[in-house]
């Protein structure tokens, strides 16, 4: 099931503005570290990396990541989230939300994937 992001949860993003203005300043907007982590973290996002590749991943408020059949371990970064799957690379990707409330991942200014993020199951 999929669940956009509504104007109240990005409202908690970001603190001390009404829903319509946190629309306003995030939609396009890269999120800083601390928006990541509130918006993601605890959820689930399916969705598609360059080249199609799909993937479902749950990122746990500790930020462990469990996928079908693999865990991992996310981090913040500065104002990017962090993917490491006991490999040697760590790959970080800059988010932000799109008009539909679908997550972009950012990688030198281009979008190379996107998510929908929904409930943890």
């Amino acid at each position: 099931m999929r669940l956009s992001v509504s104007l109240a949860s990005i409202a908690l993003i970001v603190s001390g503005v009404s829903a319509g203005q946190a629309l306003a300043q995030t939609v396009g907007e890269r999120l800083t570290g601390n928006e990541i982590r509130e918006l993601i973290w605890g959820h689930q996002v399916q969705g598609a990396m360059a080249g199609d590749q799909a993937y479902s991943e749950i990122y746990l408020p500790n930020g462990e990541i469990v996928g079908d059949g693999y865990s991992g371990q996310a981090s913040i970064e500065g104002d990017t989230m962090c993917f490491d799957y006991g490999g040697d690379d760590v790959s970080c990707y800059g988010v932000r939300l799109d008009n539909d409330g679908r997550i972009e991942w950012i990688e030198e200014d281009s979008v190379v994937g996107y998510g929908d993020i929904s409930d943890a199951p």
